[in-house]
């Protein structure tokens, strides 16, 4: 659970369900990314095994094993290295959509209970599902958004990021570059005119996963307290 029930407990108990998913899809988001890495580093290791091992067969060839080794297992080595790539965007875009969807779980949630006049299908979408969520949480369910700013911004600063990888699968031009909220743990390398996004391991996506928990912890507090507020009326 995301939230510590010995020193909290919901008031609106059908945030308990809510709190396990999201707790549940976060563990199980992060052994992805675990299982992900271990594979990967496995992988590398067996090829490098492969090529030590040949290095040592012929190390009477001198220079001309390193020409041998690059022929016969370059392409290996990209095959990894696409892997990585794949693997650490496809869960960039897991992350997002676990994010968002729960976002929209707890709005639908908010607006069966109480017949607000504005209903969410009403909110403008030129900014995205992200922002509209946000908009009917802070303007529509009204709850105090002093604590919330704060974990809500960093999460949605990368959101262009995500847009790069799913539109353009990480090769951008600078000008898309200089819209993206730099952080650790993600890397623009440029290759001619062009750039292309490499994620590191573990840094980034740690740091969205992290701060997401810490958003939906403080998110399902203030959602209880501004049910029983309403309920109290």
């Amino acid at each position: 659970m995301l939230i510590d029930l010995n020193s909290y407990g919901f008031k609106w108990t059908d945030l308990y369900y809510i709190d396990f998913n999201i707790s549940n899809s976060y563990d199980a988001l992060k052994r992805i990314n675990s299982n992900q890495e271990v594979s990967l580093l496995e992988s590398r290791k067996t090829l490098e095994a492969k090529i030590n091992s040949i290095k040592e067969e012929n190390k009477l060839l001198g220079s001309d094993i390193d020409a041998y080794i690059n022929h016969h297992f370059y392409e290996d080595d990209m095959v990894i290295n696409e892997l990585e790539k794949l693997q650490r965007f496809s869960l960039i875009m897991s992350i997002f959509s676990f994010y968002e969807s729960q976002l929209k779980i707890l709005c639908n949630l908010i607006e069966k209970e109480f017949q607000f006049k504005i209903k969410l299908k009403d909110l403008n979408n030129y900014k995205g599902d992200l922002f509209r969520y946000w908009t009917y949480l802070d303007k529509v369910y009204q709850v105090p958004i002093g604590n919330l700013q704060p974990l809500f911004n960093p999460i949605n600063q990368q959101k262009s990021l995500r847009n790069l990888i799913a539109h353009h699968n990480g090769i951008v031009n600078e000008d898309s570059i200089n819209k993206v909220h730099k952080v650790d743990g993600v890397l623009f390398n440029k290759v001619g005119n062009l750039y292309y996004i490499e994620i590191e391991k573990d840094i980034y996506i740690n740091y969205l996963l992290k701060n997401i928990k810490d958003f939906f912890e403080e998110l399902l507090k203030v959602v209880d307290n501004r049910y029983i507020e309403l309920k109290s009326v």
